[in-house]
């Protein structure tokens, strides 16, 4: 079922810039940019482009109004201290600013003081040219997104069928088609990745069954055959006791499992432990409804499983990432069409910041990090104590883009410790969001029509190009652009020049963006073949390249008459070894096979098979939180909005223009909310507003909001923009990736106004007729951040600041709070 394609653009126009809509989500739909005089005046779908069909999400169609957005940040901004007002500056004053300061604290503090967060929010030249520029500087402290986002996903595939680099995509979602059946865990795909959603409605036309699984009943489910509300960060639970159905049955594929799956025999003692009657116990979902889930995927072969930042953003992880790669294994549709383990939102290739970077000497400072694997992205949550501690050394700088503060967990204490004690804050700004209030200097960055370059992590392992439609708007530069300015004056410009030689010959401060692009993907085998030449959709097929591609003639290919787009269309088939494993082998793991037994995890100090784990902050892993914050706290992203896009353009934030909290009938009756109410949260980490959407979508025991906002932005009150990463934990995380706990927190909910002390003795009753959780001690995680906790900031609920050794913190810029 595809959207219909509207006609041409009804506008004048005098040119059609053929592209790929980017940094709004990694779907990297194509997009015909039609341009009058300079200025673009219309933005449609491409009907040509084979993944997206013409169609545009309303992000897609509503950037008109981000690119020429009168809120966006325009110039130069610099200030000394964060109380300061911005003042605007020239560009080579605003990069003088940054790099004398830089400069400074490198002297007083050495290079490792710097934190580096790259992110895609822009273009892959930032994420790729910030991390070359913070090995040149010295720093160990070069993060990204990942663990805040999608990646712990990969993690686990990596160990699990092996990959170089993190585990991805094994077939696209084009080939979802050919699947008997779907299933689909932790995303929201009508909302979130409403083009992919319309390949799983062409699939059900089909006749393929639909299995859904996500902690609320989510609108994507009403598609789904078998729709199954969980306990979030229990799927592992529910995913075991399918498998006992399965296995009990003899529903798996014996002869695939045999010559390709290591493990499983020492796995079924766990399995037997996890009968779909306990399950029920664990995960909210009736034993009933696991068995008919587990016969319905196991008997419509090839099957395949998809997902998102529901199976990433939790304590579990790994265990969890883990079963749903074993499920779809045991059915033996790996390799095939209408198979594989296919999560959204998790597909960037390997990356290199340069060969040449390999005569630098080592960095001697050790990075600032606790998860347990030593590869792949740092994440930025394990920061915010160790600015404000200043242990185990100082951070006194850092450099970021996007709206990455509003997004940290326990807000709070990150922009208070930026108060305290950082010394240049740099802002790669598109808006005046939460991230650019605590800035001292922020430079404007372009958008994506304003630039060509390559999109950021697209989907179904996807490089796609975009198209420069328009003169830069403002004094807006390229990401990158910035880079270069900051290394000519902190490394001198022939250095500067030397590590950042791509560029333009009109203008020498700026980088040319195809040549820096193919510099980059080339340092990579796996992206070798990707250069504009080959990615361009004005003058190739349209819809990109599926990585790895090894050559420009690979990049070319189509891999069958099946295959939608260019590229390496299905991974890991049979009798094709896996590129550059050594010895060639179909799974490059240690065994040469599928492991659900993983010695090298165990190496790691974590589980040797997946199991179960509580979070860190359940009714049963933390009873004292509990006692004052009783119901389940899960959080998602609105249709309207990606990060900080979306909610800074009037006719996406009009989608949904207030936060909502959603909270069931029954609960809200106990409570005395009535649907609009205005209600508070509380955590253990700090409180915010929103407005009550009673709804059954939500678990009676639970509370759903989304993420994604910002205190600063337009068009509602700002306190009721909060986000809600205010009320995250960012200590105990997932150990061995350090994915916060975004899916699964601890809250208590009362209506403005009212006695908060009575909501919680309500809320306990309320409780009291729900069973109790069947988890035993040996489900508990290893929550040895704990020990982390007892010397950490913390927020005191009744000054409502951040506090440390007895001391509160003066808070960043943030809006006061509200009465309770």
């Amino acid at each position: 079922m595809a959207l219909k394609p509207l006609g041409e653009s009804i506008r004048e126009y005098d040119k059609v810039v053929v592209t790929t809509c980017s940094n709004m989500c990694e779907a990297a739909c194509g997009m015909l940019v039609y341009v009058k005089d300079g200025r673009v005046v219309d933005i449609y779908g491409d009907p040509e482009h084979p993944l997206s069909k013409g169609a545009l999400c309303p992000k897609g169609s509503g950037a008109f109004q981000h690119i020429y957005n009168p809120l966006r940040v325009k110039y130069p901004m610099v200030r000394k201290t964060l109380n300061d007002e911005f003042k605007r500056a020239s560009w080579d004053a605003a990069l003088d600013f940054a790099a004398e300061r830089l400069l400074k604290i490198k002297k007083e503090y050495g290079p490792e003081a710097l934190m580096l967060h790259r992110t895609g929010r822009a273009d892959f030249l930032w994420k790729l040219a910030g991390s070359r520029f913070g090995k040149i500087w010295g720093t160990p402290n070069v993060v990204g997104q990942g663990p805040i986002c999608c990646e712990s996903p990969g993690v686990a595939i990596n160990y699990t069928y092996g990959a170089k680099d993190l585990g991805r995509l094994m077939n696209p979602t084009t080939d979802w088609v050919n699947s008997k059946c779907i299933m689909i865990a932790g995303s929201n795909t009508a909302a979130n990745h409403p083009v992919e959603m319309l390949w799983v409605l062409d699939a059900k036309e089909r006749g393929t069954k639909i299995i859904w699984i996500d902690p609320r009943f989510n609108p994507s489910m009403a598609k789904a055959d078998i729709a199954m509300r969980l306990r979030p960060n229990t799927d592992a639970a529910l995913v075991m006791a399918m498998i006992n159905v399965i296995l009990k049955e003899n529903l798996y594929n014996k002869e695939f499992v045999d010559k390709w799956v290591h493990g499983l025999d020492e796995w079924r003692p766990l399995i037997e432990k996890m009968p779909p009657e306990r399950a029920e116990k664990i995960t909210w979902v009736p034993k009933e409804t696991i068995i008919q889930a587990a016969r319905m995927f196991a008997t419509n072969t090839p099957a395949s499983v998809s997902g998102c930042l529901g199976t990433a953003q939790t304590y579990n992880s790994n265990n969890i990432n883990r079963c749903y790669g074993i499920l779809v294994a045991l059915t033996g549709s790996i390799g095939v069409p209408g198979g594989g383990w296919n999560w959204l939102h998790n597909c960037r290739p390997p990356l290199s910041a340069g060969k040449d970077l390999a005569s630098l000497p080592p960095i001697k400072a050790p990075v600032i990090s606790d998860k347990l694997i030593g590869w792949a992205d740092v994440s930025a949550a394990n920061f915010p104590n160790a600015i404000f501690t200043q242990k185990p050394y100082p951070i006194r700088a850092v450099w970021w883009n996007g709206n990455m503060m509003a997004q940290m967990p326990f807000t709070q204490k990150y922009a208070a410790a930026f108060k305290k004690n950082i010394d240049i804050a740099i802002h790669n700004s598109f808006h005046p969001n939460f991230t650019y209030q605590h800035a001292h200097v922020a430079f404007p960055i372009t958008s994506w029509v304003e630039r060509e370059g390559l999109c950021h992590h697209g989907n179904n392992r996807l490089m796609s190009w975009f198209n420069q439609a328009i003169k830069e708007n403002w004094e807006c530069r390229n990401d990158i652009d910035v880079i270069a300015g900051i290394s000519d004056r902190v490394f001198g410009k022939e250095e500067g020049l030397k590590w950042f030689p791509w560029r333009r010959k009109d203008d020498l401060t700026k980088i040319n963006m195809a040549e820096a692009t193919d510099f980059f993907n080339k340092q990579e085998s796996f992206t070798a073949g990707c250069t504009k030449k080959t990615l361009d959709p004005e003058t190739t097929p349209r819809g990109g390249v599926m990585w790895p591609a090894f050559t420009e003639e690979d990049a070319m290919r189509f891999e069958s008459s099946e295959a939608k787009v260019r590229g390496d269309y299905i991974m890991y088939e049979d009798n094709k070894p896996f590129p550059e494993s050594d010895p060639p082998r179909r799974f490059p793991t240690p065994s040469g096979k599928i492991e659900i037994a993983s010695d090298a995890i165990k190496e790691l100090g974590w589980d040797y098979l997946p199991k179960h784990r509580e979070g860190g902050h359940t009714p049963v892993s933390d009873t004292e939180d509990w006692k004052e914050h009783p119901l389940v706290l899960c959080t998602g992203r609105p249709v309207s909005s990606f990060h900080e896009m979306g909610h800074w353009w009037p006719w996406t934030d009009e989608l949904e223009p207030d936060r909502y909290i959603q909270v069931h009938p029954e609960l809200a009756k106990a409570l005395g909310i009535e649907d609009g109410d205005y209600v508070k949260l509380e955590s253990m980490r700090s409180e915010l507003d929103g407005y009550a959407w009673v709804t059954e979508e939500t678990d009676p025991r639970q509370i759903w909001t989304y993420c994604s906002t910002d205190e600063y932005q337009p068009f509602v009150p700002g306190i009721t923009n909060r986000n809600v990463s205010w009320l995250i934990d960012d200590i105990i995380t997932d150990p061995v990736y350090n994915q916060a706990e975004f899916k699964a927190q601890l809250v208590l909910l009362w209506k403005k106004g009212t006695s908060k002390k009575e909501a919680l003795k309500k809320t306990h009753e309320f409780l009291k007729k729900f069973p109790e959780y069947a988890v035993d001690q040996s489900e508990l995680g290893a929550y040895v951040n704990k020990v982390a906790m007892k010397n950490a900031p913390v927020w005191d609920k009744k000054s409502k600041k951040v506090v440390w050794n007895g001391k509160a913190a003066e808070d960043g810029n943030v809006l006061p709070f509200t009465e309770d």
